[in-house]
C-alpha cells in the first residue's frame, strides 16, 4: 500500500497515519467495527458552542449541526427555529425561543447513536 501511494505521488501524513487500527477518524465521523459514531471532536465543538450573536456565527453552527444531522432525527424539527435567522432578508434578532431551539439542538447531539451497518438478520423498520 506505501509502495502505491509512493508511486502515484501520494503523500501521508504520519501522525494522522495508522495501520491496522480498531477504529478510524474520518471527515468528522468515527468508523469502527461496531459501526459509524460521530467523531467525539464534532460533538465537543456542538456541546461548547457559544451562543451565536450574529449570521456568520449561526452559520457555523447550522453546519456544524448539519454534517451530524443523520445521527438524530429530531435534528430538523428542532433547529427549525433558528432558520429564518439564515436569511439575509432579515435582521439578526436572538430571541428566548432561539435560546430554547439552540440549547435542544446542542441537547440532541450531546450523546448521538452509534449507526451499525445494515445486517439482513435483524428486523427492518421504516
Amino acid at each position: 500500500m506505501l509502495t502505491r501511494c509512493h508511486d502515484h505521488g501520494i503523500t501521508l501524513n504520519k501522525e494522522k497515519f495508522t495501520v491496522a487500527g480498531s477504529s478510524v477518524s474520518f471527515c468528522g465521523y468515527r468508523l469502527s467495527a461496531d459501526g459509524i459514531s460521530a467523531d467525539e471532536d464534532k460533538v465537543r465543538a456542538i456541546r461548547d458552542f457559544p451562543t451565536p450573536t450574529n449570521l456568520t456565527y449561526l452559520r457555523s453552527f447550522i453546519g456544524l449541526v448539519n454534517q451530524l444531522a443523520d445521527f438524530t432525527p429530531a435534528i430538523t424539527a428542532t433547529a427549525q427555529p433558528l432558520r429564518p435567522l439564515l436569511s439575509p432578508k432579515r435582521s439578526f434578532t436572538w430571541t428566548p425561543d432561539h435560546d430554547k431551539a439552540f440549547a435542544d439542538v446542542k441537547r440532541a447531539l450531546s450523546s448521538p447513536p452509534v449507526l451499525a451497518p445494515f445486517d439482513t438478520a435483524l428486523p427492518v423498520v421504516l
